[in-house]
């Protein structure tokens, strides 16, 4: 990714004050973690760790590591593991690229070994909602460093400079949701672009949670526009990949925006029904939670982009 050159020309926030900290040691593995993490190696220094929800980054520096997002409290024990087979570096920051619970679920039990969790204002906005429903003692894992502000059109940029390694954190409009974060290490080339790209299923699409069709596929086009044909990108679901299937992930939202405006009068099932979906054998749906019809429904504005409960 070189220097990210586009991302030079959004709104640029002050650098992450990185004053003195005390060090965050890693606990020992507690007997009986779930085993359900599996780290591959993406650069030197880079990895991406899978389990249970959203797709982990962890990146290492001199004296520092950094996790990008971290799937549910119930798993944080086997994904410290994780995290310790490849470094037994404190971990400075924990980065969320949204605030679905499976991407940030494991914050409360991490906060203590952090020295500060980031993530966009309306992750912070929309967390603090939630706990808000529960009881004092299974509240936490609230954001300390939030970028941008709440009009989630408002684009947003963070750089993080960490014992000579710089993160990008760039929130570029809604689309997943209304604080989708994108993070890119420049030296590895690596991008990690949260749930702004499923591969392999289905796109969700939250529009209840301020998420827009419009806007993940132009930020999806966006990126797929200046990204180095080298760049390892990691999705929020499914496994790494490349800019060629990036490019196949909106050559897709193109096709079903194109479909979507060409029957405007149609429902989401209709629409559903009149698309060629054998076109697209790389993307699955997942009929309890993403379908072709919930797709269609965020695309046409008639839905919630998923699958709701009986």
């Amino acid at each position: 990714m070189r220097a990210l050159p586009v991302l030079l020309a959004l709104a640029t926030l002050a650098p992450l004050p990185l004053g003195a900290h005390a060090r965050h040691r890693l606990p020992a593995r507690a007997e009986g973690a779930p085993r359900v993490h599996r780290v591959e190696k993406l650069a030197d220094h880079v990895y991406c760790i899978f389990g249970q929800g959203g797709n982990i980054g962890l990146v290492v520096t001199a004296r520092h590591a950094v996790l990008i997002d971290d799937q549910f409290e119930r798993l944080v024990p086997g994904l410290l593991a994780a995290v310790r087979s490849v470094t037994d570096k404190p971990i400075k920051y924990l980065i969320n690229t949204h605030a679905h619970p499976d991407h940030v679920g494991g914050n409360p039990a991490l906060e203590k070994l952090v020295t500060a969790i980031v993530a966009h204002t309306n992750v912070l906005k929309r967390m603090e909602t939630e706990q808000a429903k529960l009881e004092p003692a299974k509240r936490g894992g609230l954001p300390e460093l939030a970028l941008g502000s709440e009009d989630p059109a408002e684009k947003a940029r963070l750089d993080i400079h960490l014992d000579g390694t710089e993160i990008h954190l760039v929130h570029a409009g809604p689309g997943h949701t209304d604080g989708d974060v994108m993070v890119g290490i420049p030296s590895a080339r690596v991008l990690h672009m949260g749930d702004l790209f499923f591969n392999g299923i289905l796109p969700f699409i939250d529009t209840e949670s301020g998420g827009s069709f419009e806007g993940l596929l132009a930020q999806v086009a966006w990126v797929a526009s200046w990204i180095p044909g080298d760049t390892r990108i990691i999705p929020g679901h499914g496994p790494v990949c490349g800019k060629k299937e990036l490019l196949r992930y909106r050559d897709l939202l193109l096709a079903v925006q194109a479909h979507a405006k060409a029957h405007p009068g149609l429902d989401p099932k209709a629409l559903a029904a009149g698309f060629d979906t054998t076109a697209w054998p790389d993307w699955k749906p997942m009929p309890t939670f993403v379908t072709w019809e919930t797709l269609f429904a965020a695309a046409s504005g008639k839905g919630p982009g998923r699958v709701k409960a009986a």
